[in-house]
Parts: structure tokens; sequence; C-alpha cells
């Protein structure tokens, strides 16, 4: 295939990335090493050390020992779970370092997607990174039931087996999801009943960027970022092995889960391995009336069956690092609110077996399979004004079947290949960043029942750069990108009896810019202004889309139709490119036992690109004899669906994000957060399933062996709502969860009890396309248990 045809020039390129690391031209570097401890002289284990700038970075030992290659001057950023951070400028008069970190404090993170190392506390756009004991604490098995207590996240919750973050009220294809910094190459964004391929249970940390990041990542990120960070291609060298060995069990669901984190390495080579299974009953709900009028306790088809395999190894030099992975992922999961049509005698077996996943004869199911080879590699100082020279690539090869009665009814396979190449460059007249080149290429198939999306090529080809300077206690930030995008649709056929379509090419030539200050203003407060104006070619789903989306009970046209007289036909019209102007305003306070984060944004969006309700039905829809005598039964189920097509009109959404945390003393904190979003048609109507506002309160106990943490967060009610679309009820959530770290012979043990939706309240999720047949899960008690050794 067309898409495969760049594979040995990627190839290529990555093999002479990694034979520049024997190139004899050597930058001055020594090892340095040292002692972390704490205010007790007490050694710190696991504590990071990473090189300011670079991706390199190691662990401390058991003892708190460290050692590390580094350029002279180079700034060690010191950091480690519960401590406040250090800085240390290293000499080479000084190749011993003793350094002490204090408990408490802001752990400024390092957010692998900003492209240029950026601290989290130092980006102009806001950031959250979810990492450690929180992110462990808040694993789900969706990304988006994982974030959506992060301000600004929510999710599109297609029931427990697949919800999408919402960032902002915006989703879909607008939020890129990566993994590692690249595309997951699944097909999320096209339908909310298909899951996401990355897992936060085998991840290090989780970063969300809110707001536009179409400069790395393209215009598909035009409303933020979700970044799943794994160590697959390892980038550290350790003094010892560790693995990481997690088992769960959710008694709602009967969910059990392991996984497993192995890390080692031996002189300059280091390899990572993870794997996990997770095997889930349906979902025990509070009692509900489901649209069909039947009373339930239990989500029906909202099973799941996952595991993956994951293996990394990596050539870490001085003069840099050169690594692979290989991975495989497989999921069978239920899908909710996906109506069963099929012959009512089958309903007599219902009674015949205890799960639900194991009677696929009966349930609409997915079973999703993907395989993924990546590749990054980096070379410090190549040559004279260039600090780095960075290539990262992944191949992806994915399928998804959606299965009823025993045969598979709809498949959809995407085959992509991305890659990106950057240049670091040394200051500038004051002014350090990076450049690069940004390749995506996507070969997508569907066919079946459900493929309302035809089969297409897209490639897109962009440039861009980043670049600070500091002017002071004022850090400038500036960036641009042009991308260029290009779709080929496979045949089109406007109704059954009519000639297919070929040939059918669309481009867009997409200009995005973005500029941000950081102003320090005095120590441990600053102010962040960030302006961008980011444009996003539609999407081939919303150029073609032709067809009936069982998943979301509706028939959904592509910008490139017009109806007549309910006969589809080509438009005239020509599609345009969506172009958001966007301002962000924040106030960070990180220093003393207070720290907050305010976050205003306003975002003006032209050419606004949403799925409109015609007013039609499917049976308002022209349909020839043939067809209906073919398939008469699914005519019959189908036919009240309501007919939506993508339409463009300007928009606006703007809103505000807090985040605040006290700390009573150093074992004791509370923290506080709200969101909210208002989003609207400039045609004065509400765009559909927009978030409603919530807010949070929480207490944290940390102590010597326990931790505990207990939280409420309430959603309103929302009843700012579009056309054809009905209000949502308020609810809240309370969550509470108990840890217990100790010592068992040379294992470090925790075990841990989460309990969510302590009040077994009934809630709906307003940005769910099946809100009232999905309701949340009921109260639900997850025990685990975590050996490091």
């Amino acid at each position: 295939m067309r898409s495969l045809s760049a594979l040995p020039r990627y190839s290529l390129l990555a093999s002479l990335v990694g034979l520049a690391f024997s190139v004899s031209a050597q930058e001055a570097a020594q090892r340095y090493s040292g002692v972390i401890t704490d205010n007790q002289g007490q050694p710190l284990k696991n504590a990071r050390v990473h090189i300011h700038g670079r991706q390199q970075y190691v662990y401390a030992d058991e003892l708190g020992r460290f050692s590390i290659q580094a350029p002279a001057n180079a700034e060690l950023h010191i950091s480690a779970a519960g401590y406040g951070d250090s800085f240390v400028t290293v000499t080479p008069a000084r190749p011993e370092l003793n350094i002490n970190l204090a408990p408490g404090g802001i752990e400024r993170i390092v957010v692998a997607a900003s492209g240029i190392h950026k601290y989290n506390l130092e980006m102009a756009t806001p950031v959250s990174v979810l990492t450690g004991e929180e992110l462990s604490r808040r694993t789900e098995p969706t990304i988006g039931e994982t974030l959506k207590y992060e301000p600004g996240v929510h999710a599109n919750y297609y029931g427990p087996v697949a919800s999408s973050p919402v960032i902002r009220g915006l989703d879909g294809p607008r939020v890129r999801i990566l993994n590692n910094g690249l595309d997951t190459a699944d097909v999320s964004r096209i339908g909310p009943d298909h899951a996401i391929s990355a897992d936060a249970i085998t991840a290090q940390q989780i970063e969300v960027l809110r707001g536009p990041a179409t400069l790395l990542y393209g215009s598909g990120a035009i409303g933020g970022v979700i970044n799943v960070v794994d160590n697959r291609i390892p980038r550290q060298l350790r003094a010892s092995s560790e693995t990481k060995l997690e088992s769960r069990y959710v008694d709602a669901s009967d969910e059990k889960t392991i996984a497993l984190n192995h890390e080692g390495s031996s002189d300059n080579i280091a390899w990572h391995f993870d794997g996990f299974n997770r095997d889930a009953s349906n979902y025990d709900v509070p009692r509900f009336t489901n649209d069909e009028g039947e009373t339930l306790t239990t989500l029906e088809n909202s099973w799941t069956q996952s595991k993956a395999i994951n293996g990394g190894v990596s050539y870490i030099g001085n003069r840099g690092l050169f690594g692979i992975s290989i991975g495989r992922l497989e999921s069978d999961y239920g899908i909710p609110g996906h109506h069963h049509h099929a012959d009512e005698h089958e309903e007599e077996h219902d009674d015949e077996h205890e799960d639900e996943h194991m009677h696929a004869d009966e349930n609409v199911f997915a079973k999703l399979k993907q395989n993924r080879i990546s590749m990054a590699g980096e070379w410090y100082t190549p040559f004279s004004g260039i600090e780095t020279l960075s290539f990262n690539a992944a191949y992806t090869d994915y399928q998804h079947q959606e299965i009823e009665a025993g045969s598979v009814g709809t498949t959809f396979k995407n085959k992509a290949l991305e890659s990106r190449v950057s240049l670091e460059h040394e200051e500038l007249g004051g002014w350090h960043g990076l450049a690069g080149y940004h390749l995506q290429r996507a070969d997508y198939r569907a066919f079946g029942e459900e493929a309302f999306t035809p089969d297409s090529d897209t490639l897109s080809q962009a440039v861009f750069v980043l670049e600070e300077k500091q002017f002071g206690n004022i850090s400038a930030q500036l960036g641009g990108r042009i991308e260029h995008t290009k779709h080929q649709a496979g045949a089109i056929a406007l109704s059954h009896d009519a000639d297919s379509i070929n040939g059918l090419t669309n481009s867009f030539t997409s200009l995005s810019a973005s500029a941000g200050l950081v102003w320090e203003f005095v120590p441990g407060f600053s102010w962040a202004l960030a302006l961008s104006r980011s444009e996003r070619a539609p999407g081939a789903a919303e150029l073609y889309a032709n067809g009936a989306h069982i998943a979301t009970s509706s028939y959904e046209l592509g910008m490139l139709y017009q109806l007549h007289d309910g006969e589809i036909e080509l438009s005239q019209q020509k599609p345009e490119k969506e172009t958001a102007n966007n301002i962000d305003i924040t106030f960070r306070s990180f220093k003393g036992d207070l720290s907050f984060t305010y976050n205003f944004f306003y975002n003006k969006v032209h050419n606004y690109l949403y799925l409109a309700d015609t007013g039609l039905t499917m049976e308002d829809l022209a349909h020839d004899e043939h067809e209906e005598e073919h398939d008469d039964a699914e005519h019959e189920a189908h036919e009240s669906f309501a007919v939506y097509q993508y339409q463009q009109q300007d928009a606006t959404l703007y809103g505000l994000e807090f985040e605040a945390r006290y700390r009573l003393d150093p074992a004791q904190s509370l923290n506080v957060f709200i969101d909210t979003v208002r989003a609207k048609l400039d045609g004065g109507d509400y765009l559909p399933r927009i978030p409603p506002y919530k807010t949070g309160l929480g207490y944290q106990y940390s102590g010597i062996s326990w931790s505990a943490d207990i939280g409420v967060t309430r959603y309103a009610k929302q009843n700012k709502v579009a056309a054809n679309e009905t209000p949502t009820k308020a609810y809240t959530l309370l969550d509470a969860s108990l840890n217990y770290d100790f010592s068992l012979s040379q294992l470090d043990m925790t075990a841990f009890v989460r309990a969510t939706n302590l009040t077994n309240e009934l809630g709906f999720v307003h940005s769910s396309f099946i809100k009232a047949d999905a309701p949340l899960p009921g109260r639900a008690i997850t025990l685990g248990l975590r050996a490091t050794f």
C-alpha cells in the first residue's frame, strides 16, 4: 500500500541517526556522581536526576546514589515524589554532589509534549500532569474516565468500555490522543463507541495540554492534546533493575486486572517490558429506566477483556540514544446502547449465561487488535550550533471489528505511519528553540453494516518552529506551523442503484501561529498569556461520511453532500478550514503552603464544524425497493434514526479553570477545583453535548506508611442545551482511597483500597451520545496490591 511506501526512507534515516552516535567528534562531557537525601539524611530511593533541556535522566538507587554523564555547566534537575525539587549546575571541578531535598513543595515535571523540555510551571499554555501515586489512584480502564477529574477535562462517556477526553467542550477530531508524542492511530475520533488504544495502567504520566497545541501535533490538536507517556523506548540507565507487579479487583464489575512493568540496563543498553491483562463483566449501576422502558441495575453489554504486551530496547551514550519498541494490544468489549435487533427467540437464552461477555452470539461487541512499532533517536551536538537532532517514528497496524450474532458486521482498518524530525539549536541572539518536519500518513478502510465512512487515504506534511527567549524574569515563547493535508476518498455510492464516484480529493493548507509570555513577577508567583491562531483541516469522516451510525442512533452526512427531496447529492459548497483564535490568561502560585492556578480562556472559532440535526429521519430519505426488500428488518430498526449533517458556522467558547491546594502540615493538605465552559454558535444556539461546570473538594493524608484521600465532586445540571437536546440532571460523586506501604522480604509492597461513588448516586453524563442508556457505575470497591522489587 502507498502508506507503506515511505517506510524504507524512514528506516534509512533511523539507521543514519543510530550510526551518527559513533562519530568521532566528541562533546566535552564528564561523569558526575552523588547522593540524594532528605532533611534527616535518609537516602531517597528512585529520586530522579534529569539533565535540563535533554531527555537524559537516571534514578538514584536504594542508598540514594546516582551517576550521570553530562556536559560541563549543564543544569541538573533533581526531584522525588513528595519533595520539593532542586536545580544544580555542574562544573568539572565538583564531580561529586551531595543533594538534599526538603519535604513538600511543588515538584516541577518535565512535559514531554512541550517539545522543548519545558516544565509544567514554565509553560504559557495551561497544562496538567497526572503521575506517580495520583495516576495510580485515578487509573480506570479508559483514558477519559482516568482524566475526568482534571480541571477543564470531561469525558464523552460511552459506558466504561469507551470514553474519550473532552477538553473545554471539544473532543473527537479536535483532541489529539498521543502515545509518547505520536498519534495512537486508532479510530476513537471517528465514533464514541471506539476505544482508545492507549492504557493508563502501564503509563508513567499522562499530560493534558488544554487549548490549541497544533504547532507540534497538527491541526487535529486544535482543542488540546492528551499525551500518554511510558518508557517503552527507555531513555535512562539504572543502577539496578526494577520490576513492578500490580493486581486489582473491582467488585462492581468483577474486574480482575494484573499488570507488569520491568526496567533494566547494563552498560549502555537499557530495556523495558510491560504488559497487562484485564477481564471485567457488566458494571453494576444505580437502578434506572432506559429509553425502552426497562428498569435495570446493570449496564448491559459493558464487559471488557483486554491484554497487551510491549517491549523496547535502547542504546544510551553520552552522544545520544537510539531505541525501538514493539507492542501488541488485543481488546474485546461490549458496546452499551447498541441494541440487538436479531430474532426474538434468541432472548430465551439470556438466562443461560452468567457473564454477558461469554455469549458473543447474542450481543454486539467489538474486537480490537493493534500492532505498533516505534523508533526514537537523539544525537547530541551533531555539529556546531545544534544541540540535539531528534527523530521519532511509529508504524501502526490497527483493526477494529464489530460482531453481532456471531458474525462480523463491520470492520475498520487503519495503517498509519507518523514521523517527526527536529533540530534543537543553541542560543542565537538569545533565542533558543527547534525547527522540524512532521509527516502523517493514514490508509483507512471500512466495510460492513456500520461502515458509514468510505475508504480514504490521508497525507499530512508540515514544517514547524518553536522559539523562546528570556528577558529578565519574563520568558517569551513564539511558534509557527505550515501544514498541507490531502484526503483522497475511495468509491462513494450516493444510493443503491447509483454509480460509484471515484477520485474525490480534497486538499487544505493550514497556518498556525502562537505567542506566549510567562512573567514571574515575584518568586513563586507568575502570570502567563498565550495567544494563538490555529487552523484545522476537516477530517475525512467529516467530509465523506454517508451512512447509518448505529452506535449514536443517527445517520451521518459529510459536508460534501446535500439533501434534495430525500435524495443525497454531491454539494457544490466548498468545505473551509476551521480557524480558532484563542486567548489564555493564567495566574500561578507555586511557593509556600498555598499553591493555586487560575486559567481564563476565550476561543473564537470561524467555520466551526459540527453535526447539525436536519430535522429529518432515515424514513425521510429516499430508498429504492430493492434495498428495502433486501433487509427490511434492518430498515425498520433504523428508520427512526435522526439525520445529522456536518455544517460550518462561527462559534464562541469561553470559560475558566481553577485549582488550589493548601498544606495544613507536612502530612495533610486540602484541595479544591472548578471548571466551566460555555459554547455557542454565533447564531445564538448552544453547541451540543457541552459538559456542565464541575467543582470538587478533597482532603489528602500522607504519612510514613499510611496515605489516604477523600474527595467529593459536584456536576451541575446542564440546561444550556442545543436544539433537540434534553437537559441533564446534576449529580455528586463521593470517592475515597487508602494505601498502606510495607516491606515483605526484599519486596516494597503497597496494599490499597479505593471506593468510588460511595453514595451510589445515579449520574448521567451530558457529553455522552447515549447518556439515557449508560449511567455512571454505582458504588464500586477496588482492592489492589502492588509489589516493587
